[in-house]
Formats: structure tokens, sequence, C-alpha cells
């Protein structure tokens, strides 16, 4: 028996009785309870998810124990009315960083908030309360915050499981039932669009007096998806202090974020053909390079796009190829195993409304009509997203036929202003002509690849943040024709992002007074203004845009040594090479497409 003193819990000072919540299907979080009954005070009722039929209450504290957020989120979708209580903890026993609960403002006040490691077991966050708190709201808001701002909604599905447990991703209105019927009762106020089920089930339902429908009954939703909030890129490292390490090794049991985090700092990893597919979606999700057997069955388990890029050949000694390889696994998870994804899929076959990726306004202003062919196939090649171009043609005046014949489909607007107007006043004019929520202000002389709308998309989801960008990595030099690629780190929070990147919604745009009435630096006075509102910046990486830099003409000045000084520069080729995620058509190529020097935005 282990000495009370050394349990993470010996000094938390927890009122018994305690209710000591746990997935049974967490491993890591039993195997984290062995000695609980020996702290003092504590009187603990260790209570697993799976035996819950109902509230529970009478408690003096709670808490929750999961491996992880990923699996903590999964848990807090179970939990039911727990009555109110003083004190409110969360244990994730393979957590590496502790997190701060931020008090909502309809909760009684706090007497003491702590956040702080739970020596090598993790990490604890205890709230104490002056007055008895919610405990199944506490815990719920706990499980939204451990994964930081962002992501409130699952897009307006509602979903039940009947004879399972829920699905990764945090879920407030999930349903969990014991059997089919209980799921479809007349008296649930909120019934739910789908039911996912175990095993077999009748022909259907009955129609719901809330819905006039019966929910859509799902017996086969596939592989259970993966938490994007938890399990993403955030973090990833374009070098590595050592070399390809077999899973194993490292990570004896479940993946969990701890080994993510571990892992970063290896080539790659190796995994042998027993992995189950959660272990292997949480890595190919975090953008770990793989080198994954291919007898393993969890690949036979995966989407095609998934299992295609986790068997092609790669070259793990070069950083850029490594890192190509990342993205497109890390891509195609998201596309297809993400709880976006879970969720979209679940109601497409109800026949429900559900929002995945929103739809985008992309903001290009131009002065540049010899540049306009160039930008409008930049946009035109965009897959993955659903994208609305909004053409601000700044002292000319377009051809409206050619632009919807190199559009074809895909909605548009156009508009011209004088030379004389303000280049701030243009795109704010753009903005507010755009029909989509979400903005992206594009340039009209750079290189995007066709993803480059969905992976900024994709990285606005997973990082919850409030402005979403690229950097300017690689940068194609006209005077030199010659392709640079700068050393800045990619998948972090930052304060800048390339110009031509921005993504933000357009409500934060209003909110910090629109682009503002400026002739040049208009990207900067966008993002200084959002960091000063307390905004969150994200930076994704970096792969799928090209900065052409030439002669001059541009709003933002700096002279092409600038971006070879040896501090700054990574790697360095001789003419046009971009990643090969921009897959650059022969009519883009550098050439007959200058920009004319003296004019450009």
């Amino acid at each position: 028996m282990s000495h009370p003193h050394s349990h993470p819990l010996h000094d938390v000072r927890m009122p018994g009785p305690t209710l000591v919540l746990v997935d049974d299907s967490d491993s890591l979080a039993l195997d984290a309870l062995h000695g609980i009954e020996d702290v003092p005070g504590l009187e603990p009722r260790i209570v697993a998810i799976s035996e819950l039929d109902g509230p529970l209450k009478g408690w003096g504290s709670v808490l929750v124990v999961a491996g992880d957020r990923a699996r903590l989120r999964r848990m807090a979708s179970a939990v039911p009315a727990l009555g109110q209580c003083k004190v409110v903890g969360c244990w994730l026993t393979d957590t590496p960083v502790p997190w701060v609960l931020v008090p909502r403002p309809e909760w009684p006040a706090l007497s003491h908030l702590a956040a702080r490691g739970a020596g090598d077991r993790g990490v604890l966050t205890i709230a104490r309360f002056t007055g008895g708190a919610r405990a199944q709201l506490v815990v719920m808001e706990m499980a939204r915050q451990a994964a930081g701002p962002g992501e409130t909604t699952h897009g307006g599905l509602v979903t039940a499981y009947a004879g399972r447990s829920a699905a990764a991703g945090l879920d407030p209105r999930s349903m969990l039932v014991g059997k089919l019927d209980e799921a479809a009762a007349q008296e649930h106020d909120v019934p739910p669009d789908v039911v996912v089920v175990r095993g077999r089930v009748p022909a259907g339902l009955p129609p719901h007096h809330v819905t006039d429908r019966p929910p859509v009954l799902v017996t086969d939703p596939g592989p259970e998806p993966y938490d994007e909030r938890v399990f993403n890129p955030m973090g990833f490292r374009k070098d590595w202090d050592s070399g390809v390490v077999d899973l194993g090794r490292l990570a004896p049991g479940p993946v969990t974020e701890a080994v993510v985090a571990v892992v970063r700092g290896h080539q790659g990893v190796r995994v042998d053909e027993r992995i189950p597919v959660s272990d292997l979606l949480a890595l190919a999700a975090s953008g770990v390079p793989l080198a994954v057997d291919r007898r393993s069955d969890a690949l036979a388990a995966l989407a095609a796009p998934l299992a295609e890029a986790l068997r092609a050949e790669v070259d793990l000694d070069d950083p850029l190829s490594r890192e190509e390889h990342s993205l497109a696994v890390r891509r195609a998870a998201f596309d297809h195993h993400s709880s976006l994804a879970w969720r979209t899929a679940l109601a497409a076959r109800a026949g429900v409304r559900h929002v995945g990726l929103p739809a985008v306004s992309a903001l290009l202003a131009t002065r540049r009509p010899d540049m306009l062919d160039f930008a409008l196939r930049q946009v035109a090649k965009q897959r993955g997203a659903d994208v609305e171009l909004v053409l601000a043609a700044h002292g000319f005046e377009p051809d409206r036929d050619a632009v919807r014949r190199a559009l074809g489909e895909r909605p548009h607007q156009v508009l011209s202003f004088g030379s004389d107007v303000f280049f701030g006043d243009v795109l704010t004019a753009a903005s507010r002509a755009a029909s989509s929520e979400v903005l992206l202000k594009m340039d009209d002389d750079d290189w995007y690849a066709p993803d480059a709308v969905h992976d900024l998309l994709m990285a606005r989801r997973f990082s919850g943040a409030d402005v979403v960008g690229m950097p300017a990595e690689f940068v194609y030099l006209e005077q030199v024709d010659a392709t640079v690629r700068r050393n800045h780190p990619s998948e972090v929070f930052a304060r800048f992002v390339a110009g031509g990147t921005l993504l933000l919604d357009r409500g934060l745009l209003r909110s910090v007074g629109d682009f503002r009435r400026v002739r040049k630096y208009v990207d900067a006075q966008l993002l200084s203004a959002v960091e000063a509102a307390g905004g969150r910046i994200y930076r994704t990486h970096g792969l799928g845009y090209v900065l052409r830099r030439g002669a001059g003409g541009h709003t933002w000045e700096r002279d092409a040594e600038e971006f070879r000084r040896a501090e700054i520069l990574d790697a360095e080729w001789p003419g046009f090479t971009p990643s090969r995620a921009v897959e650059v058509s022969a009519a883009d190529r550098p050439g007959g497409d200058r920009p004319d020097p003296d004019r450009g935005d």
C-alpha cells in the first residue's frame, strides 16, 4: 500500500463524502484510482459512467478523473445532474500542462481556485465556492474550457446513444440511455435527431411530437472519431532531437496528449500492426510523422484518403518531405475522422441542417489588371471549402464576363473603386458586401494551394483562435529568380501572420473598426487592433502559401535581400520551387504574369 501522503490528492481537502466519477473504458483513470480510498478525509465513492441511470445528489464534493482532456470531454457528455456542492475537482492523470478554470458569472463566488501539477501523475484543477454550485454544470464547463476558447456547439445536431458511450468531443446536448425506446420517449423537450445504437434495432420509431419526425437510427457509424480540440498539430516541430522511435518504447498504454507531447521531439514514430484505431487517429491528427505497418488492421478501418496518406512512401530525413507527409495525414484525418466530420455525416443521414466548416468570403483588392487572371485562378482552384469571391477592383473596371468565366460556378461579386480611395476603405467596402460570416483577405500576386482556405478553416476549428493565418514562410524573389524558405515557427499562437492569409469573423472585424483608413500596412493595423482587443492569433502551417517579392509595387516595403538574411533563412532553391502542397499549374508559374512595379496593393 502506498503512503497516503504520496497520493496526488493528499492535500486537496475535499470534504466528504466525495463522488469520484470515472469512465470505466478509461484505463488510465482507473489505474490512477488505486489507493484513493486511503486519502484522509476524502470518503470517496467511485462511480463509473456506465453505471449511471439518473441523478446523483448529496455530496460534499465531486471529483472527475480522466486520462486527458479528450477523455474528460467525452465523459462530460454523459454526466447527469449531481446536485449542489462547494468543491468540484478535475484530475487529468496524463495531461502535461495545468489549465485554469474561468468561473461563470451565474456561479456562486469562488473562495479558492487551484490549478497545479500532480507530481508525475498529471494535473489537478480544484474550485471551491462560497455556496453550493451545480456540480454537473461546473464539470461541463471544465470540459469545455480545458480545450481553450472556441467551439461551443456541434452545429445544431442533437444526438443520443443507446447502449453505448458517447462519441469523442464534448457534446452537452447528447443523451445516453440504456434502451432505444428511452431515447424516443415523448416527454423529452429536446428530442434527438439521431440515435446511435449498438446491435440490431427495430424497423423504426414513432415520430416525436416536438419534431414531427422520428429520430434516425444509426447502427453503423464507422470508426469512433477523435477530438480535434485536443489532438491536433499545435506544437508540431519541423526539427527533431531523436530519430524514428517505436511507439511501444514510449507509450505502453493508450495514446494521450502527454504521449503526443513526448513524440514531438522525434523524427517519426513507428507503429506496428496491432495499434488500435483510436491511437492511430490521435497520432495522425496531431501531425506526428508515422511509419505504419501496412498489415495493420487499423488501416482497413480508416477512410481511404487517410489510409492512402499513411501508406505513402516518405523520406523522413528531408524536413520538407516530412512536413508535407504530416500535413497530408492530418488533413485526411480531420476531413474523415474528426468529431466535426462524424457529426456532419450523421446530420446528412438524418437530413438535418448542420454547420460544419463555414462558408468563406475571400476579399481580393487589386489595382493590377495584369494580375487579375492569375488571382482569379488562385480562387477558382480552392477545394474543400465553400468560397465566395468579393473582387474589389481598385482604379480600373474589370471585364465582368471574364471574371465569371474564370470562376465558373463559384459565387462572386465585383466592386469598382477609384484609384484615390484608401486601400483600407476598399477592403472595408468589400467586407460589407460579403455574404459569409467568415472573411479571408487574399493578395493578388501570391500563390495559394488548392487546400489553402480549407486548411485555414481547419486551423480555426482546432485552435479556437479569433484570427488564423499562415506564415510568409516560402518567398519567391523575382529579382534573383530564387525561392527561399524562412525559419518561421508554425502551428503556434503568434502575433503576426501573412497579410494575404488573414481569416477572421465578420463580427470581429466590425468590432475593431473594420480595416483602418490607410494606404498601406493595412494587415499590420488589423493584427494590432485584434491584439489590443485581446484576440488570439493562430499561425498554421506555411506550406500552402508562397509570397511573391518583385522589384516594387508593394504596400509592404522590404528589400529582397532582407529575405535572405542568414539568421532567418532555412533553405534556398534556384527558380520557383514551392512546396508540393501548392500544386502550381504551368499557367501560374513565374513568367508572363509579372506585375507592373508602378502599380499594386
